[in-house]
């Protein structure tokens, strides 16, 4: 496949995913591999769904669902890949998951 560079009308036209930059200038944060980051971006984002769908609890705190077999699919990575990188960002606090 050819690089096709973005036109003038385009370059507005993608949506993106963020990352907090607080994942990579605070020190707690140094052990988080990039998988973990990219996972928490994709699940921050799919707060918008949870906010759509009104999935809030008694406490007022948005909760969200997102398989691995998600995360495997949409990261392109292992099942084992995947789960470590959902067990960095629970060790850090950054989740906390109720099956």
């Amino acid at each position: 496949m050819d690089f096709i560079p973005y036109k003038v009308n385009e370059y507005l036209e993608n949506v993106f995913y963020q990352i907090p930059k607080e994942l990579f200038v605070n020190t707690y944060y140094k052990n988080l591999n990039s998988d973990s980051k990219l996972l928490y971006s994709l699940l921050l984002d799919r707060l918008s769904v949870s906010m759509k769908n009104e999935w809030i609890d008694e406490e007022r705190n948005i909760f969200l669902i997102f398989s691995r077999k998600e995360a495997e699919e949409k990261l392109n990575l292992s099942d084992k890949t995947v789960t470590k990188a959902f067990k960095q960002l629970r060790e850090t606090k950054l989740i906390y998951e109720k099956k």
